[in-house]
């Protein structure tokens, strides 16, 4: 299952419910304001960090935020073709706001 979180995790509670729900297998794509936990040295990313599943950050909302260069190097940022492709590859998504 592909699992979407778009709202900060200092405003929302979304990721904390998202992670309560990871199986084996899934993938998390943070996008919009969720990009944010991929600033590492903060209490969330150090949550996902070691979650046991593939974490991708959408490039777009990381330079519309003015990330760049701030993000760990271990999760793997994707375009809107990348965006596409997880889509393609699960049958299940769930979006979590």
């Amino acid at each position: 299952m592909l699992h979407t979180v778009t709202r900060s995790p200092f405003q929302s509670h979304s990721l904390a419910q998202c992670l309560q729900f990871i199986c084996p297998g899934d993938e998390i794509l943070l996008l919009e304001d969720a990009v944010i936990v991929a600033v590492s040295k903060n209490i969330y990313f150090d949550l996902i960090k070691n979650i046991g599943v593939k974490i991708y950050l959408l490039e777009a909302d990381i330079i519309a935020r003015g990330l760049q260069g701030k993000c760990d190097e271990s999760l793997d940022v994707i375009d809107y073709k990348g965006f596409v492709l997880l889509t393609e590859q699960h049958a299940q998504h769930m979006k979590w706001a």
